[in-house]
């Protein structure tokens, strides 16, 4: 079974909201922490089916 290319996509991680570029407010790290872990965990998500598939492949030798 080949690997997806849905799962190899890069997850592109966001850039701070509301931001001059030079000064982040505290209520924008907030945000801004949600939206990283959000990047961070569909990255793992696409991580596990990979090893899924790879161990599925492992299986059937």
């Amino acid at each position: 079974m080949p690997i997806p290319a849905t799962l190899t996509n890069l997850v592109i991680p966001p850039l701070p909201p509301d931001s001059d570029g030079k000064t982040l407010s505290p209520e924008a790290s907030v945000l801004w922490n949600k939206l990283l872990l959000a990047a961070i965990e569909k990255a793992n998500e696409q991580l596990d089916a990979i090893r899924e598939i790879e161990a599925s492949r492992n299986d059937v030798k």
